[in-house]
């Protein structure tokens, strides 16, 4: 069966009767793993259950394991849905039922849930939560041998969430870390001193194991400055080498991190790995 979270898939008659006998609701769909029918109802009833949360209580049990729970509850079609509540059932569907039937009736024994609401709607929204749960924990390496400029975006990617991030201030130290520990966005500086930027950029261009991870390419700041937004002035971005836009805030650096981290999946590990490249933002105001 598919990997659910809010569900418990039960192949034993003992946790099955636990669950069963336990206080409050229970939905309960009566399957087996290689049905795609038992498949389908066991991800609407996961789909409902995020909307009853603590509330009601998921199960789905393989009756071909658990054979006495078939026979005690007379199951003779899959997937079959039976609704309990406080051991005893009270309805119970054959075959495939939508989520707004689910709802429905578990509205009914729990009044906890408005059967009218757009389950899609809440269904996305959790999706996104989600989405932007695993797009803040993927991993950054800042590739600068200048302290302040290491700091400043550091700095700026943490204040957006982005914890993992990783440091490394010379070729060497950067191609070995990558190696050990694979990133999902690169920021280089291709200014460092003796090339160590260019000779990364290299190096990571011609292994093809590495070639595919996404690279934000910074020149450095053409002129010192503590002005976050001038430091943008002269920065562009670059897709395949054609001009896309100027960054000229620290949202427009983020939004920049967050597409290259959510493009990582469309980059082919043939293709440039020079795609994007910017100036590096060191405002060191209050910094």
């Amino acid at each position: 069966m598919p990997e659910i979270d809010k569900m418990d898939f039960l192949t034993d008659y003992e946790s099955f009767s636990k669950i069963i006998s336990s206080k409050g609701v229970t939905l309960m769909t009566f399957g087996v793993p290689w049905s795609a029918a038992c498949n389908i109802q066991n991800s609407i009833a996961d789909k409902v259950s995020i909307l009853f949360k603590e509330n009601v209580h998921f199960g789905s049990v393989d009756i071909e394991n658990v054979p006495t729970a078939k026979s005690k509850y007379n199951i003779h079609n899959v997937p079959t849905v039976v609704i309990f509540r406080n051991g005893s059932e009270l309805k119970r569907f054959s075959g495939v039922q939508p989520e707004k039937t689910l709802a429905k009736e578990l509205n009914a024994v729990t009044g906890y849930y408005d059967p009218e609401q757009q389950t899609d709607v809440v269904w996305e929204e959790m999706l996104d939560r989600e989405r932007e749960k695993m797009l803040l924990h993927k991993e950054i390496m800042v590739v600068d041998d200048d302290p302040d400029i290491t700091f400043c975006v550091i700095t700026i990617l943490k204040e957006a969430k982005f914890n993992n991030v990783a440091i490394a201030n010379d070729y060497k130290s950067a191609m070995d870390q990558i190696k050990q520990n694979r990133p999902d966005l690169i920021f280089l500086n291709i200014s460092m001193h003796n090339k160590e930027g260019n000779k990364t950029l290299f190096a990571l261009q011609r292994d093809r194991n590495l070639c595919g991870i996404p690279i934000l390419v910074s020149v450095g700041p053409l002129e010192p400055t503590r002005v976050y937004e001038d430091s943008f002035r002269e920065a562009v971005i670059l897709r395949h080498g054609k001009y896309a836009e100027h960054p000229t805030t620290r949202d427009s650096f983020i939004k920049l991190v967050r597409h290259m981290l959510l493009y990582k999946g469309e980059i082919s590990s043939t293709g440039s790995v020079l795609n994007i490249g910017s100036i590096c933002p060191p405002d060191r105001n209050g910094m």
